[in-house]
């Protein structure tokens, strides 16, 4: 099943897998991404679980919409999509952007969110390692020189603009996330183990755990992203 649900300023697509399943859980992928990139990861989850894979807006087959790409306005495209697909509570999985979405939709909508687990997140810029927010300092601001060059060049700002002036959320704001939460960070990850701990440390119920891999541990090793999500969903204890 798929189709396009309209929020705001933007046409959002949507596909859903194992839809006779009775519980959801959203993918949220990241930055530059869609969900086509959680290809391999998909069938360990839906059978079990009503999967719904979401093209976050500007990404994949969704509308770039009337404004500035921000992680607000994504998550409010969220909230829209699971009122309007009539979800019952729902599990959220997110990655990198996908992760800070989550986190800004449980902030302010715990009602909708049963459980979050939050792959390679950070809540703000000062999360990443050195070396990494180097690169994206010096990847946004050449993307605004070329940004007057051409389309595709404005689109690469938007993306950098991203990861380089968002999120900012407030450390304390964390605490108002109700959901039981997972937080996972890759040993090699951009995001500092540190941050990730800080993440865990705030959110009143969350665990941490650290894999052994970089960033993209989750589309690199599907098999066990998939076994760590759906062992945390169910409840049982993967905390090792």
């Amino acid at each position: 099943m798929e189709g396009y649900i309209k929020s705001g300023s933007a046409n959002i697509y949507y596909q859903i897998f194992g839809e006779n399943n009775r519980d959801t859980l959203v993918l949220l992928h990241g930055n530059g991404e869609s969900s086509r990139n959680f290809k391999n990861l998909i069938p360990l989850l839906s059978d079990k679980y009503k999967v719904l894979a979401i093209d976050s807006r500007g990404h994949g087959k969704s509308d770039f919409g009337g404004n500035q790409l921000s992680l607000g306005t994504m998550a409010v495209d969220l909230v829209n999509i699971i009122e309007k697909l009539g979800l019952e509570k729902v599990n959220i999985a997110g990655f990198s952007d996908g992760a800070n979405i989550a986190m800004l939709t449980a902030i302010k909508n715990s009602e909708l969110i049963n459980k979050i687990v939050l792959i390679g997140g950070n809540y703000n810029f000062r999360g990443f390692r050195l070396s990494s927010a180097v690169m994206i300092a010096l990847g946004y601001y050449c993307s605004v020189l070329g940004s007057f060059a051409d389309q595709r060049n404005r689109l690469n700002k938007e993306y950098f603009s991203l990861m380089f002036k968002e999120p900012n959320i407030k450390r304390e704001t964390l605490k108002y996330i109700k959901a039981p939460a997972l937080v996972i960070n890759g040993s090699r990850d951009m995001i500092k183990p540190g941050h990730a701990k800080a993440i865990a440390d705030t959110i009143p119920n969350a665990s941490l755990k650290i894999v052994k891999g970089d960033h993209f541990w989750i589309y690199r090793n599907p098999e066990e992203a998939g076994q760590i999500i759906k062992s945390f969903l169910s409840g049982t204890d993967i905390i090792k």
